[in-house]
């Protein structure tokens, strides 16, 4: 289940297309904290100025999913590759701890049904990918990032 959040945006376009999933984590240097979307929201529009939360999903520790940016929204989250790309971040730091296996499960429930919505071959080259496959960056953490196979195949 997605929560969905209705959060108050700056600017609002639209993405013209779907190809690729991009996963994230918070990356907070407190590998045990938890985030939620509204206080992601916050921190994006008040530090960083943006329109608002740059994710479409955020997974919090215990699974749950919260919507971020509306899903045909053009997200901020990967610099380049936000106009065809939905983002997806797991709350917690996974350079340094592991996801949970709420979170596993909810990412891999998420991403399948992702791919049959937008007509996605998970198996294709960059369909699903973490961050750091588009722009210079440690995220999604390694820990997250050696899973995206287990995450691709279970989406088939």
């Amino acid at each position: 289940m997605i929560y969905k959040r209705f959060f108050q945006f700056t600017e609002y376009e639209e993405r013209p297309v779907t190809d690729a999933l991009v996963i994230h984590h918070t990356g907070f240097p407190n590998v045990d904290k938890d985030s939620t979307a509204a206080a992601i929201h916050k921190f994006h529009q008040e530090e960083r100025k943006w329109a608002g939360i740059g994710y479409h999903y955020l997974i919090r520790k215990d699974g749950m999913i919260e919507q971020g940016r509306r899903p045909r929204a053009i997200g901020a989250h990967a610099l380049g590759h936000n106009k065809h790309s939905l983002g997806i971040c797991l709350a917690g730091n996974f350079e340094i701890g592991k996801p949970t296996e709420a979170q596993m499960d909810s990412v891999k429930e998420l991403c399948r049904w992702l791919c049959k919505k937008y007509g996605l071959d998970p198996l294709k080259k960059g369909v699903i990918v973490g961050h750091r496959d588009l722009n210079d960056t440690l995220c999604p953490g390694k820990n997250l990032y050696k899973k995206l196979g287990e995450i691709r195949r279970f989406c088939v």
